[in-house]
């Protein structure tokens, strides 16, 4: 059958799985946008207010799902409002499809309005960057775009479309061929049963669980390994949940920007080191001034770029971790002898310290809400089964420290870039993938204002997210570096802000607002009730210091 070079993007889309199409029209692409008419219920389009929202929501489906997200967005201008986006994605390893209008084919290399070379622009932050000169082409770019985003690291790639190739028609029939993930061969057993006999061997093992892991969804074998051996485990920020976070193995999130004294403890000193879908990158080193003095270190993942240049020596065994897993199981016959008793007395101080600075984060607020008991409440009054995304700020520390992540992919970031305005997005992707899980958003201020625009869509989309502000009035993380490391000279730091709980009221959504301690309960019952979009306004103590290590933190930007 003939069908254009939309209907044929569109029908194979929904027969790979897509289900959501997160964007924003524009002349260049609302052919397609017509044809998603056509499919609209096989194909939910979901319509944004600014591009990074649609590409962020895009990216929080590929992490979700497994598959690729897919956003579009309109030649220029809206292509380039994506970057940050396809950057996160990139960085995190998530699958997603960003589609592009282009000018008109006749226009092209004329300079004129709109007109842009997305190939060349997003080359650095894509996997494959493609362009469909004729309707012909299409199936075969699809196909290799799907499997391109797939293969090996997952990542995001682009297919740009000129304004007047999506009407026109070829021939047509479904064909799904060839759209499987290239994947490496699976260790051999003896590459595996090394492994694991170091570890057996070594007075201090240690585990280190990435977001390999999570997306591999091999958590269920994770599990069963280090309790059959009693070994215990540390994870990065994409590799929380996959054991959980209760658990008397899990020593918690290791590294810059929400790890512990304990995790960070253990991973300085354990002698025997292996990482499962995760490499040792400067988040999980504080830029590489916390290694492993004396361990020997094998990383297990599916790329070769997860191992940097500064990392310690290590070994590579380059394989999909659920092989890896699969195997080690075999071998994994008895507990490793002491090992955690040895490592619970080592870690002890660093307990002991982590301990104090959990309480002191939650202290009375003096002049404003206690972060740290708003975090611990919110933990204690919602399911512990939520779906929790954050956004990039000083702000995070408090619900990595004091909400527990008891499932893998609960718990969403853009931790590998550090970009604000992903958190927002994503909590919604949640809410639609997982309509019967509740999911929070906890955001600084500064974040929300970059994104809250998109308060619209949940409001008109009924997406029933739960938003809580941590409002400081002011970018907290650099305004703490200003007081101690630049002699307190504060520039550029603190900001005026709107009500934002009659600006959620004004949306159309239910707007609360926290000034004291003493409130918190209360509007916490009252948010959990609520149906539809939620916004709590927490106006935050400022001078509140979240648990952190601060001497790791401190080390890292001194050097």
């Amino acid at each position: 059958m003939k069908a254009t070079c939309a209907r044929i993007i569109a029908e194979m889309l929904s027969a790979l799985g897509t289900e959501r199409i997160y964007g924003i029209i524009g002349t260049s692409n609302v052919a397609f946008v017509d044809t998603l008419f056509d499919l609209r219920e096989k194909i939910r389009f979901i319509s944004c207010r600014h591009e990074q929202v649609a590409a962020s929501m895009a990216d929080a489906e590929g992490r979700l799902t497994g598959k690729p997200g897919v956003a579009l967005v309109h030649s220029g201008p809206g292509a380039c409002n994506a970057l940050i986006s396809l950057a996160n994605a990139y960085k995190d390893c998530s699958p997603m499809i960003l589609l592009t209008g282009a000018v008109k084919k006749k226009l092209r290399g004329c300079d004129g309005m709109l007109e842009l070379d997305h190939c060349a622009l997003f080359s650095g932050l894509c996997k494959g960057t493609f362009r469909i000169e004729s309707a012909e082409m299409a199936a075969d770019i699809l196909r290799e775009a799907w499997k391109r985003s797939l293969s090996g690291a997952k990542g995001p790639v682009l297919i740009e479309v000129p304004e007047d190739i999506w009407g026109e028609e070829t021939e047509f029939k479904l064909n799904l061929s060839n759209v499987e993930p290239e994947k490496p061969d699976a260790p051999s057993a003896e590459t595996v049963k090394a492994v694991i006999d170091r570890l057996k061997n070594a007075k201090f093992p240690l585990i280190l669980s990435g977001g390999g892991v999570a997306y591999s969804k091999s958590e269920t074998m994770l599990i069963e390994l280090v309790h059959k051996l009693q070994i215990p485990v540390i994870t990065t920020g994409n590799g929380r949940g996959t054991i959980r976070e209760d658990d008397a193995l899990c020593f918690g999130r290791v590294g810059f920007g929400g790890g512990n004294n304990i995790a960070d403890s253990a991973f300085e000193n354990c002698d025997v080191l292996l990482c499962l879908g995760a490499g040792l990158s400067d988040m999980t080193t504080y830029e590489f001034t916390l290694i492993p003095q004396k361990a020997n270190i094998t990383v297990v993942n599916i790329s070769r770029e997860s191992i940097s240049p500064l990392s310690p020596e290590c070994s590579l065994i380059q394989c999909d971790v659920r092989d890896f897993l699969r195997i080690a199981l075999e071998f994994a016959n008895s507990p490793v002898p002491g090992a955690l008793s040895r490592w619970n007395d080592v870690l002890s101080q660093a307990r002991s310290e982590w301990n104090m600075l959990l309480e002191a984060g939650k202290r009375p607020g003096q002049n404003g809400v206690s972060p740290g008991l708003l975090a611990e409440k919110i933990s204690e009054t919602y399911p512990e089964n939520i779906i929790l995304s954050v956004g990039a700020g000083m702000h995070l520390l408090y619900p990595m420290a004091y909400i527990k992540c008891v499932k893998p992919l609960t718990f969403i970031s853009a931790v590998n870039f550090g970009s604000m305005g992903f958190g927002f997005a994503a909590s919604m992707t949640a809410s639609l993938i997982h309509p019967d899980t509740i999911s929070i958003a906890i955001l600084g201020d500064g974040d929300f204002m970059m994104t809250m625009q998109d308060l619209e869509t949940a409001v008109r989309e009924k997406i029933p997210i739960k938003t809580f502000i941590f409002n400081d009035g002011m970018y907290r993380v650099l305004n703490f570096r200003q007081r101690i490391q630049f002699g307190g000279r504060i520039y550029g730091t603190e900001h005026g802000n709107p009500d934002f709980a009659e600006i959620a009221t004004a949306f159309g959504a239910t707007g609360f607002r926290i000034a004291r301690d003493s409130e918190i309960e209360e509007v916490l019952i009252e948010s959990l009730k609520t149906e539809g979009p939620v916004v709590v306004d927490a106006l935050i103590d400022r001078d509140n210091v979240p648990p952190f290590n601060i001497q790791a933190s401190l080390k890292m930007s001194l050097q």
